[in-house]
């Protein structure tokens, strides 16, 4: 079972390995049709801020009634939380990104459990459930870990299930799975790049893969460039639109009811955005809900209780502020991988037809084929179904940062800072906190290969803790201590019995890390016995 939590909105499918056939959840709460997507938000009394009231499109609803805002916090955006690139403030009800993402997916789990088992999974338990979860590829490790907790918070899995029952799936990856399965129709072949753009309401995230299908092998895809991307999906069209229509409304605002100012919003989100296209000017109707529904003012272009915005102003003050950044990180790519034959654009932004426009405009000269797949808003959660039935599967990756561990390496007078001069326990001066690289930006790593390196404690039997370190500084960083490099996990290496070894005496160990997966796993050997090292994110 596979669910894209998205930032505006999520989806549920899944399939039985049995048949491998992929069902898509369309039914839920409070939708009058079914739609394979409900909203991402929560609602909150004001007197019992932790406690959520209702989910999806009943939360949407629940805000529409006449002074729902007195008595009510809805919120929504909150997976943005975890972009640590973002200055966000804190959540309006004052509750962790955690605990919202937590509440959101149990009642979204709880409601999709009780569907499924009226059908075909009636005589399944939940036990039997493998789960993939969508991640942005730009996410750091931290953000990633906090969507695993939340995960298991929410019932989904236990604490102790083995972390196989859960997979978190990078997103441009999901999309590119399920790209893949159109790989006849969109002629693509071995030795073939195509770069997925997954763009949806919060992020858009893109990476450029290589079909890799020798004669008479199965086919693989690889990354072949550092996946990157940012915030700025398509509620970074919503907040521009609602500053301009600020602006216009100002004389009124006070006079609008906030139920009003939501259902304005709604009529652009849910009308206005999936039509344009860059060519006609945007006509409004003012809801009753506003207040002013038979308004008529020349100087704002409103007319009868119409509102209508000249094309050219909501491209430049809404639109293309957004589409330049994704446009950029598409060249960014491109800057990579010099050779790509085709793009895909997927996810609910990735289906704008102003958005597709800039695109072929920009790009049809270097790019062959620029295309958006059938129902490109579900890619991510159907690709994510096809990762757990290991139907393809990506077997290289490319590191996006450098990841290291803290050592004492030898002083180099002039160098290093008389402040990291230590005598070690064999004698010899050396420099603390060096920053020892396990991998680098742009390595490229299979997704079963460790990095190895091996090391000595002198503290046996007490086991080993060894933080990890991330960076994303273009040159390798020297120190820890340096001001961009960041402590993200501690990696606890447990020391089993070993026969005729005195404590405090040096035993060797090698550590292994493996960063060609979605999360970071950590094993080590000593004295020829393998343990697994749990990783403590911080």
């Amino acid at each position: 079972m596979a669910i894209d939590f998205g930032t505006t909105f999520s989806s549920v499918s899944f399939a039985l390995k049995a048949d491998g056939e992929v069902h898509d959840i369309t039914r839920w709460p409070r939708h009058l049709s079914s739609y394979p997507r409900t909203p991402t938000l929560n609602l909150y009394k004001k007197s019992a801020k932790d406690t959520i009231v209702e989910w999806g499109n009943a939360a949407r609803l629940g805000m529409l009634k006449p002074n729902a805002h007195k008595d009510y916090i809805l919120l929504r955006n909150f997976k943005l939380q975890l972009d640590e690139t973002l200055a966000r403030p804190p959540l309006e009800n004052g509750i962790s990104a955690l605990d919202a993402i937590t509440h959101y997916l149990t009642e979204l789990h709880q409601y999709v459990l009780s569907e499924v088992r009226k059908g075909i999974l009636q005589k399944y338990e939940p036990s039997q459930i493998q789960y993939c979860l969508g991640v942005p590829a730009m996410w750091s490790d931290t953000a990633k870990h906090t969507m695993r907790q939340a995960a298991i918070n929410a019932g989904l899995i236990q604490e102790s299930d083995p972390s196989i029952r859960l997979l978190l799936v990078s997103e441009p990856e999901a999309a590119a799975m399920y790209c893949e399965t159109m790989v006849d129709r969109f002629e693509i072949e071995h030795g073939d790049r195509f770069m997925i753009c997954d763009a949806g309401g919060g992020t858009v995230d893109l990476i450029v893969f290589e079909v890799s299908e020798p004669p008479g092998e199965t086919r693989r895809l690889k990354e072949v460039t550092r996946g990157h991307g940012a915030s700025c999906g398509s509620t970074f069209l919503d907040a521009n639109m609602e500053k301009l229509l600020e602006r216009k409304f100002k004389r009124y605002r006070n006079q609008i009811k906030a139920n009003g100012w939501a259902a304005f919003m709604d009529t652009f989100i849910d009308m206005v955005k999936p039509m344009f296209d860059g060519q006609e000017d945007v006509l409004m109707q003012i809801p009753q809900a506003f207040g002013l529904e038979d308004l008529t003012d020349p100087d704002i272009d409103v007319e009868d209780g119409v509102i209508c915005i000249p094309v050219q102003e909501v491209i430049t003050e809404v639109y293309e502020p957004v589409i330049s950044e994704v446009l950029s990180l598409i060249r960014q790519q491109l800057q990579q991988s010099r050779v790509c034959q085709s793009l895909f654009l997927v996810g609910g932004f990735g289906s704008s037809r102003y958005l597709e426009q800039r695109v072929r405009q920009e790009f049809s000269r270097s790019i062959g084929l620029i295309a958006i797949p059938i129902r490109p808003e579900l890619a991510v959660v159907r690709g994510a179904v096809f990762t757990g039935l290991n139907t393809i599967s990506v077997d290289v990756r490319v590191a996006r940062r450098w990841y290291g561990v803290d050592a004492n390496w030898p002083f180099e007078e002039g160098v290093d800072p008389e402040s990291k001069k230590i005598l070690s326990h064999d004698g010899r001066i050396r420099c603390k906190e060096r920053f020892s690289s396990y991998v680098r930006p742009g390595q490229p790593i299979s997704v079963d290969e460790c990095v190895s390196k091996e090391y000595v404690t002198w503290t046996y039997p007490k086991g080993v803790e060894s933080p990890l370190y991330v960076s994303t500084s273009p040159n390798e960083p020297r120190y820890v201590t340096d001001p961009d490099v960041k402590k993200f996990a501690e990696c606890y290496v447990p020391m089993p019995k070993i026969p005729g070894v005195q404590p405090n005496t040096p035993v060797m160990f090698t550590l292994k890390i493996y960063f060609g997966l979605t999360e970071v796993r950590a094993e080590a050997v000593i004295h020829g016995l393998t343990v697994n090292c749990p990783l403590t994110m911080w």
